[in-house]
């Protein structure tokens, strides 16, 4: 304990790594990832190559709409991942307080599930259920005795807030006494750590992949139309990545629309009690990545316009909006009449979607047929 004093009083009495608002805020994974790496000038080309796939569940009643893939940073070349077992550290590491100041101070973000009941921002949480949660810490204050942390603390919203030393480590340490895999009826959350993240991951920024090359991520148009193919004609893209995982089971690409309709109309039916507000969300942020992509490609000099798809997709995403603002007002006031112009927005955006991305992705083949021809034929 001498020695663990000693260590508490070389940290420095407020540090808080970089952190910037992410343009994708529905689910944990992804939502850290680009709040940690979304500041810096290397980001661009890894995120506009990627984040073009949309992939939801098979689940009777359960969309979980997201942009593929999930546990991004598990891959991220922008990131020094690392990943130790709670057994473990525990034993080498008795206070996580420490351990984590210690992260910090080496400008490595901590991320682990905790248990929201500990956790006084979580307002719908703290001392009234216990519910397992991923939460991102990047900086403390010791002389306030606090960590700061991000997570969606309240009605979804993504937020940092300041968390006591106390608080946190009982937070922590309450996730194994409360492993149970009961199901708080009145909340609907889950204490089943497997649902969760099990074990602690570090994270550091690092401009340089940390996989083969060694380096840095250059943009890549030839992706960004395999990608574009496989979200118009709904192929599994996890397929192509076999030798990391098996491939997963999900519906993909603009399939997802179709689950998206009977997910409302199973609402209509009362075949299910509440409409996935998040699923709607992730369908505008979706949009609004294609937007900044096609931004990001005008300004790189790679696509030219002609079309003036951008002023299209940025229609696109207003319509999003539309789309988003009625599920909104349909999870709150249960108006059949909001659920039925929700169903009749989504029907005609489909079509005009399909037609602005397939005309995106023959421009872009042109692009790489004219940088490189012989490469594009073959």
């Amino acid at each position: 304990m001498v020695f663990i004093n000693q260590q508490r009083m070389l940290h420095m009495p407020e540090i808080k790594l970089p952190f910037q608002n992410p343009i994708i805020t529905t689910y944990p994974q992804q939502t850290n990832v680009i709040a940690i790496t979304s500041m810096h000038e290397e980001f661009g080309p890894w995120f506009h190559s990627n984040f073009i796939q949309l992939k939801c569940s098979r689940k009777p009643g359960a969309l979980d709409l997201l942009i593929y893939p999930d546990n991004l940073q598990r891959v991220c070349p922008l990131l020094d991942y690392q990943v130790l077992n709670r057994e473990s550290l525990h034993q080498w590491f008795p206070n996580i307080i420490d351990f984590i100041m210690k992260c910090i101070d080496d400008q490595y973000y901590f991320h682990a599930t905790v248990n929201s009941y500990y956790i006084p921002p979580v307002e719908a949480f703290y001392r009234k259920a216990h519910r397992f949660h991923e939460i991102l810490i990047f900086g403390y204050d010791a002389e306030a005795k606090v960590l700061f942390g991000a997570d969606f603390f309240h009605l979804g919203k993504y937020e940092c807030k300041a968390i006591p030393f106390d608080e946190f480590e009982d937070a922590y340490s309450s996730v194994d006494v409360h492993n149970n895999g009961q199901v708080d009826t009145v909340h609907f959350v889950s204490t089943e750590l497997n649902n969760h993240l099990s074990q602690i991951e570090i994270i550091k920024y690092k401009a340089s992949s940390h996989f083969h090359t060694k380096k840095l991520y250059a943009l890549d148009l030839s992706n960004i139309i395999d990608l574009l193919d496989d979200y118009l004609q709904s192929r599994n893209t996890s397929q192509k990545y076999a030798v990391f995982e098996n491939a997963a089971d999900g519906i993909y690409g603009m399939q997802v629309y179709d689950m998206l309709v009977k997910h409302l109309e199973g609402i209509v039916a009362g075949e299910i009690e509440y409409c996935d507000v998040r699923s709607f969300q992730i369908l505008l942020e979706h949009k609004r990545c294609m937007v900044f992509r096609v931004q990001y490609l005008i300004e790189q000099g790679i696509y030219n316009d002609e079309k003036q798809l951008l002023d299209r997709l940025k229609n696109m995403e207003f319509l999003a909006i539309k789309i988003r603002n009625y599920a909104l007002k349909f999870a709150f006031f249960k108006n059949d009449t909001l659920l039925q112009q929700l169903l009749s927005e989504l029907h005609q955006f489909v079509p005009l979607e399909k037609e602005v991305l397939q005309e995106l992705l023959d421009d872009l083949m042109v692009v790489q047929h004219d940088a490189n021809p012989r490469a594009a034929t073959n």
